[in-house]
């Protein structure tokens, strides 16, 4: 941080500090990307931004407590290694280890395209219990890829199953 923007921290803190809160937006432009770029270098990647947002809430709650005479970024420096200090012996006492976050699930399925399959599957038994239970074997053991039967004979009875299939499925659920 450069002399002129030091100063102009040190000028927006004791106006917080006389309870001016025009200020903040002008302090908070000023002090977050320090604050975050601080934290990244004393904390897991993961936990930066939660320590640099702790150690903000916790510079604008003691504002009133800010001494003009001393150094606006040293003071935020100072809490901000406190707040990443406190976030660290926390994971150590809980005996965190840095666990990547779980993994997320297919951006392109989410609660709609989960419970249209889930309908779609129950729609599937349920025509699947029409059948005879040749046919059933026949069209599971194709689905798993189960090497069970294979040759002329087995394409033959699956082919006839799937005719089956889609009879029944058109009689209940229409032509599509």
């Amino acid at each position: 941080m450069e002399g002129g923007e030091r100063a102009e921290l040190r000028r927006l803190m004791a106006r917080l500090a006389d309870g001016d809160r025009a200020a903040f937006g002008p302090a908070f432009a000023l002090l977050w990307p320090r604050l975050r770029a601080f934290a990244a270098r004393y904390v897991a990647v993961a936990d930066a931004e939660d320590a640099a947002q702790a150690a903000l809430l916790r510079v604008f709650s003691r504002a009133s407590e800010y001494d003009p005479e001393r150094d606006a970024l040293a003071w935020a420096l100072g809490i901000a290694a406190w707040e990443c200090r406190t976030l660290r012996r926390k994971r150590e006492r809980r005996r965190e280890d840095d666990v990547p976050p779980p993994d997320r699930p297919d951006p392109g399925q989410g609660p709609e395209e989960a419970v249209i399959a889930r309908d779609l599957s129950a729609a599937a038994e349920a025509v699947l219990g029409t059948l005879r239970p040749n046919d059933v074997e026949t069209i599971t053991a194709a689905a798993a890829g189960s090497g069970k039967l294979r040759g002329a004979t087995f394409r033959k009875r699956l082919s006839r199953a799937l005719g089956r299939l889609r009879i029944a499925w058109r009689a209940r659920h229409g032509s599509r």
